[in-house]
């Protein structure tokens, strides 16, 4: 007997933007086979009388790389309605490495993806069988980190690339992507990324060119220099001749709210216009979450990673980064004075002694522990954490965050991090029903239908996905079902760790894995590879 699951009277919210209507539906082994009105009662049947029926979330930008081989992982995912998730994003990614950097890929990695010392993968296919070994509670694709990729081959350094390193990175890319990747992302805000020149990323990212793969990129720049910065990925884009997904878009600062948004905006219309393939993700909330390390000098690191942290003790080498952030350096998106102290928040710190800091900014820790000033305290808690520090900027408009979001090329993405802390951004547990909650039930910024569409057919169009992202017939029956007054996101800055809560059912492959708030299994996902490959 074949699986059969029937689903009457749900108002069915499709995935593709069109206008909602009451129906069935039937999924048999896995697969929706019909919709409209589904006659018969045999296999299992749910009336979802007065509720939505929708396909999964897709979020292609989540930091789950490591996170996915720990105990607990699948909960927080699906409870928001995440089906599909990708990781690798921004650059960072625990493979490939090199064993002579390997103890600093890791420590960098912490704060955003969390510790992974025990784990022996150094290739994408030995990561990629790494997560088949174990029950996945929903599917999951990568992107390859130019960051990794630049460590394995060079480590921190600030030098280009030889001829020798671009052919060992070209060949490290082309690994990923037999294996599956999505393509290529970069994170060109970050050590040693940023220290990458527009021609060396794009003789990269060529690899993928004839449609191996997409380019996905958190810029060098997102506060007053992002019309610069977006210029910069489009030009890479179109050198390498590849896709293009900007990561997270957004206006950060004060002084790029408004005006710098709306130039960068007209930008990528112009070259969508002209035919380019360029589309933006966004986030629901107005502030972003990152690593410490992104508000230190590039000046100060280039002398590498470890060395530079250790030497956060010495008051010259504290004189040197204070220097530097006072006066700031030639490309460099100096976040202490475009966001400020007074909007960066301390969110992971690892030593009890360090724990009174969490929830406080950079200026109140400077007050409160007697630190000459903001580089002090920095110098010392970063030495102190090992340069293991997270943080969270209170740096946009919801003006512009909304202005975003009405963008028909925009999808939602949540930019999960995972990193061992007690502050957690919130959009950890919450992104995709807080974008329901906030965006379309209180503030009625976009209909239910358009939102939906941002959160499925539409992310999964973008990363080529054919079989999921719509209720239609012939693709994977991953679904939804909830009342849009009781699916809500319950966690806040200040109380950052609670789970989404009112969803009704989830499904994977028309197989039950959330029901009323509950999980029911964690064994419905697998790793997968991109259709591309």
């Amino acid at each position: 007997m074949t699986d059969r699951l029937i689903i009457r009277n749900a108002f069915m919210v499709d995935g593709s933007g069109s206008p909602g209507y009451k129906g069935d539906l039937l999924a048999q082994d896995g697969i929706i086979r019909e919709l409209g009105i589904v006659s018969g009662s045999l296999g299992s049947v749910i009336d979802a009388k007065g509720k939505i029926l929708c396909p999964g979330f897709i979020d292609m930008h989540r930091h789950c790389d490591v996170a996915a081989l720990k105990e607990g992982f699948g909960k927080l995912e699906l409870l928001q309605g995440i089906t599909t998730c990708v990781a690798g994003n921004c650059g960072m990614s625990p493979v490939p490495n090199a064993p002579r950097y390997r103890a600093q890929l890791q420590n960098y990695l912490a704060p955003c993806l969390g510790t992974f010392e025990n784990e022996t993968f150094s290739t994408h296919r030995e990561y990629a069988e790494r997560l088949r070994s174990i029950l996945l509670p929903l599917d999951m694709f990568f992107f390859a980190g130019m960051g990794a990729i630049r460590i394995a081959v060079k480590g921190f350094s600030s030098a280009p690339f030889t001829s020798g390193e671009l052919k060992a990175a070209r060949s490290l890319l082309q690994d990923a992507l037999d294996e599956g990747a999505f393509g290529l992302s970069i994170g060109l805000m970050y050590v040693p990324e940023l220290y990458s020149s527009t021609e060396e990323i794009a003789a990269l990212a060529s690899v993928m060119k004839g449609g191996r793969g997409i380019l996905c990129t958190h810029m060098r720049w997102e506060t007053e220099k992002l019309l610069l910065a977006v210029r910069e990925v489009i030009d890479i884009a179109k050198k390498a001749e590849v896709p293009l997904e900007i990561s997270h878009f957004k206006a950060a600062g004060v002084k790029a709210w408004g005006r710098v948004l709306h130039e960068t905006i007209d930008l990528i219309e112009a070259e969508r216009a002209k035919g380019m393939d360029i589309t933006v993700d966004f986030y629901p909330y107005d502030c972003g979450s990152s690593t410490m390390m992104q508000m230190l000098p590039p000046g100060y690191l280039s002398m590498g990673i470890e060395e530079a942290i250790a030497g956060l003790d010495k008051s010259e080498n504290i004189q040197k980064m204070r220097k530097l952030l006072t006066e700031g350096e030639p490309g460099w998106d100096n976040l202490s004075k475009t966001i400020g102290w007074d909007r960066t928040v301390v969110s992971s710190v690892s030593l009890p002694e360090n724990q009174q800091w969490w929830g406080l900014t950079v200026m109140e820790c400077v007050k409160e522990s007697g630190a000459a000033d903001e580089a002090e305290f920095v110098a010392r808690l970063m030495h102190s954490e090992k340069g293991k520090v997270a943080i969270i900027n209170r740096s946009m408009s919801q003006e512009d965050i909304d202005t975003i979001a009405g963008l028909p090329y925009s999808s939602l993405i949540s930019d999960a991090l995972y990193g061992d802390m007690k502050g957690p951004h919130p959009r950890l547990t919450g992104a995709f029903p807080r974008f329901l909650r906030d965006f379309v039930r209180d503030r009625k910024v976009l209909s239910l239908e358009t939102a939906i569409r941002k959160m499925t057919s539409q992310n999964a169009a973008r990363l080529g996905l054919t079989d999921r992202g719509l209720l239609a017939p012939g693709r994977r029956a991953d679904m939804l079902i909830f009342d849009t007054g009781e699916f809500r996101d319950t966690s806040t800055f200040l109380t950052p760790t609670g789970h989404a809560e009112g969803l009704s059912y989830a499904f994977i492959n028309g197989r039950k894995v959330v029901e009323n708030g509950r999980l029911t299994r964690g064994d419905g996902g697998a790793v997968l590879a991109s259709p591309r490959a």
